[in-house]
């Protein structure tokens, strides 16, 4: 996944669909920020940037049961059926400038880690959940169970949107299983199955951890104005990166533009996460290090003896 930062055009269309009571925290006497929590919606992020055009004012999350048009990274479309997943997307305004922002994909990949953690810990013997660099959610064994897409509006207002595959086995268009997905409820998931009764109680759950570690993440790197390293987000990275140590193939992004080379495909050994997040290859073919700031990355397995 790029670890960037997108700019998206304020001029979403936005899908008219039913949505469930708001049981956010307006009106409890707390100072949680506000969680619209809806049913059916073409994403998160759509309705997140509806709100923000409409002059809500972050933070706050939009979090939904379903979503028909959400979108992943290289503005991959995909769907998610009826319960079965969790999105939410969280409106974050921040004081920095782009060039400073360069941790927040990151730091919202620690939020869902330290949720995941609170809600559903692994106990011994079960998958630990990790990082791939620089945001996706990974089991150690390579399976991923949800991943995280960053987009600014206008100067200021950033959304972050998560999604987790709550429930599985996880179905494509097709109702065929999709290759390296994990879950965490279900046949052959995560943690143990209670049943789905209970899994409004583990979605609300998720939702209230993300928002409060979402927050957390965030306003450390604001105070620390972007500086990893001063913020702490480095060091709690790296703890739960499973990018490091590994060998990796990166991608390059997108297409060469009109009479440009098209960036090479790397291969190298994971060294370290640098000072700006990026990651830190010994290049395979001998000509030494090298920071990637933005790629596709495929941790590759170890070559035979």
């Amino acid at each position: 996944m790029e670890r960037s930062v997108t700019q998206v055009s304020q001029e979403e269309e936005r899908m008219d669909v039913p949505a469930l009571p708001d049981t956010s925290a307006e009106g409890t006497g707390t100072a949680s920020p506000r969680i619209h929590r809806l049913g059916a919606v073409r994403s998160t992020q759509d309705e997140a940037s509806a709100l923000l055009r409409a002059g809500d004012a972050p933070p706050f999350a939009v979090t939904a049961t379903r979503q028909t048009s959400g979108r992943g990274r290289l503005g991959r479309a995909f769907a998610s059926p009826d319960g079965a997943s969790l999105a939410l997307t969280w409106a974050h305004r921040t004081s920095l400038g782009p060039a400073d922002r360069g941790w927040f994909p990151l730091a919202a990949g620690l939020a869902a880690v330290a949720a995941l953690e609170q809600v559903v810990p692994a106990a011994a013997g079960e998958q630990r959940i990790g990082l791939k660099w620089p945001n996706d959610l990974h089991t150690a064994d390579g399976r991923k169970l949800g991943g995280i897409l960053v987009e600014a509006r206008g100067a200021e207002d950033l959304l972050l949107g998560i999604g987790l595959n709550l429930r599985g086995p996880v179905l494509d268009g097709d109702g065929e299983p999709v290759p390296g997905a994990a879950w965490l409820r279900g046949e052959a998931g995560l943690r143990p199955d209670v049943g789905p009764a209970e899994d409004r109680g583990l979605r609300v759950a998720l939702e209230e951890a993300l928002v409060a570690a979402l927050g957390e993440e965030l306003a450390a790197l604001e105070s620390a104005q972007g500086d990893g390293d001063a913020a702490g987000t480095r060091d709690r990275y790296t703890m739960t990166c499973l990018t490091l140590g590994r060998t990796v193939r990166v991608d390059p992004l997108g297409e060469a533009a009109a009479g440009a080379d098209a960036p090479p495909t790397l291969r190298g050994a994971v060294l370290d996460v640098d000072e700006h997040g990026r990651l830190v290859l010994d290049r395979a073919d001998g000509e030494g290090r090298i920071a990637v700031d933005v790629g596709d990355v495929r941790h590759l397995r170890p070559a035979a003896p």
